[in-house]
């Protein structure tokens, strides 16, 4: 970063300019062979928190839909607690591209697992040379253990608050990393598949809307999706609070939707944005949500990618980043001394002896 990036966001530019070379040397070779412990394991607990929570309800939902075994999402918190019965005999998935102090909660817990595996950008090298030893020194007792590391990019992802290449990362880990169980229901899209998909940009009228009057975003406003993006779009909506501090908008089922939000977004307008994939009864619902909200005066923008829900979260992922980063210069959003900068351990840095 240079002295007149001050706000970060040449840093953040040359971020998003590197995500196409990132994926596409991960597509172009082979994941790293998984442990006979990995490929064995059949039932999961995953957890990870920030952009790392949407990694890990992907991954649920890839096992749980595209595979025999069976997964399930517990936030860090639920690791605090005793549940040795419970964790025993199941694979413990950590996701954090960093290993957080939050996160090794989770991790000093493995030994009430069968196995575990951590996905994460920290190797044990690379938080030596971070000058982080107690990082590495955990890490390297996790592999004496038996235990697994999926490493994908992008090493120190820091300075900024928000992160633009990890995120991306980690959802393509998690199509290698099942694609390798036996009975995977999937292979890994090839290059072509996902590649383009980055080209992906926010509609014309959204990004006029956010850029022109954002006082009406700020105040908040809804995601609407089909499942299963709705059980891992998690990040999509923490890019507005990260990026530009808004409240996080909350995410709905088109189904869900109307039971209850919609009706509260009538009673207290506020604009809807709505995530629309490639199947035609996904188009459906988003005709029929588009006529319910335009009875009522709600303002609603389409965000289309025209892909399956297997990899369109990397098109939406580009289209929120290039909404996000614009956002972000016409605010002139400072993204190195974030609100709350140094104030947050209590909690950041809450990491008991369990």
């Amino acid at each position: 970063m240079t002295p007149a990036d001050k706000p970060g966001h040449q840093l953040l530019a040359s971020r998003l300019a590197r995500i196409p070379a990132v994926l596409a040397e991960m597509l172009a070779r082979p994941p790293a062979p998984l442990q006979p412990a990995t490929l064995a394991a059949g039932h999961f607990i995953v957890t990870g928190t920030g952009s790392s929570e949407a990694h890990a309800r992907y991954l649920v939902m890839l096992l749980n839909l595209h595979t025999e075994r069976t997964a399930s999402y517990l936030p860090l918190s639920g690791f605090i607690a005793a549940h040795r019965e419970a964790f025993a005999g199941r694979t413990l998935v950590v996701f954090s591209q960093g290993v957080s102090p939050n996160a090794q909660i989770a991790l000093n817990r493995h030994r009430d697992f069968a196995h575990t595996v951590l996905f994460s950008a920290t190797t044990p090298e690379v938080a030596a040379a971070a000058g982080k030893p107690e990082r590495a020194a955990l890490l390297r007792r996790l592999l004496a253990a038996g235990g697994g590391l999926v490493v994908f990019p992008l090493a120190e992802e820091y300075t900024t608050l928000i992160r633009f290449v990890g995120p991306m990362a980690g959802y393509l880990a998690c199509l290698q990393f099942a694609a390798q169980l036996a009975g995977c229901r999937f292979r890994v899209p090839p290059a072509e598949a996902i590649l383009p998909l980055l080209a992906a940009e926010p509609p014309a009228e959204l990004l006029q809307a956010m850029l022109e009057t954002p006082e009406k975003f700020a105040r908040g406003f809804n995601l609407v999706c089909a499942a299963p993006i709705s059980e891992f779009a998690q990040n999509l909506a923490c890019k507005f609070m990260e990026g530009v501090f808004w409240p996080c908008p909350p995410i709905s089922d088109f189904l869900q939707f109307a039971h209850g939000p919609f009706q509260q977004m009538s009673a207290h307008p506020r604009p809807v944005v709505i995530l629309q994939g490639d199947s035609p009864l996904e188009a459906e619902l988003v005709r029929r949500s588009v006529r319910m909200l335009a009875a009522t005066g709600l303002p609603a923008y389409v965000v289309q990618v025209n892909a399956p829900p297997l990899c369109s979260i990397f098109g939406f992922e580009a289209a929120f980043n290039r909404l996000v980063f614009a956002l972000m210069q016409r605010l002139g959003t400072d993204q190195v001394n974030w609100p709350g900068k140094g104030r947050d351990d209590l909690l950041y840095g809450f990491c008991p002896d369990v």
